[in-house]
């Protein structure tokens, strides 16, 4: 919900500054070419079958390398390095650290909202998201039956967002992501707000 809140918060701050800065509204974006985006915000994990209780939120963060082939295509691959969960006991001792991160590759379909400099953007492709569990206490983790274990999986990867243009080459970017992954590795959600630099 917080990180949901956060989203909210910057694409409304996004459009107020599209109105107030009539400048902006001239700068379009370059109509081609490579770009680097770097993304951070709020990461949460769901749908995990970890036993005893786990903590599932946090700080992550994202980098994706992409190739505009028109101003309404793109493709390109992303590393997300998500918050890490902890895993207590019944009687609230930590048992173990659980570490999360995935790749993707994706298509980005980009819809240009007139000429004010602002693009929507949706994402889909695929995810292959791996997980680490780190014991940090055995009496504790053996207490609900819990060993140190990885696991992946391959799945989904789909994305939502938006992000203006200051110039034709470097834009403010809000987006939310998705990497839909099994009970072992959890389904994983960052809202983030970043930067993208596009080379022309």
């Amino acid at each position: 919900m917080q990180g949901k809140r956060l989203l909210l918060a910057v694409v409304s701050g996004l459009a107020a500054v599209s109105v107030a800065a009539p400048a902006l509204a001239q700068t379009m974006s370059a109509p081609s070419g490579w770009y680097l985006e770097l993304n951070g915000g709020s990461s949460h994990i769901s749908n995990t079958d970890y036993p005893g209780s786990s903590s599932s939120s946090g700080l992550g963060g994202n980098g994706n390398i992409g190739y505009k082939f028109m101003p309404y295509f793109a493709a390109e691959i992303g590393y997300t390095k998500y918050a890490n969960s902890s895993i207590k006991a019944g009687d609230g001792t930590k048992a173990a650290n659980v570490t999360h991160y995935s790749y993707d590759i994706a298509a980005r379909g980009i819809l240009p909202i007139s000429d004010s400099g602002v693009e929507a953007f949706g994402k889909l492709g695929a995810q292959h998201i791996s997980s680490h569990i780190s014991l940090v206490n055995n009496a504790a983790a053996n207490s609900i039956g819990l060993g140190g274990s990885s696991h992946s999986s391959t799945g989904l990867y789909i994305g939502l967002g938006g992000q203006m243009y200051f110039t034709p080459e470097f834009a403010g970017v809000v987006q939310w992501q998705r990497a839909q992954g099994s009970s072992g590795t959890g389904t994983e959600d960052l809202y983030s707000i970043g930067i993208s630099f596009l080379f022309v």
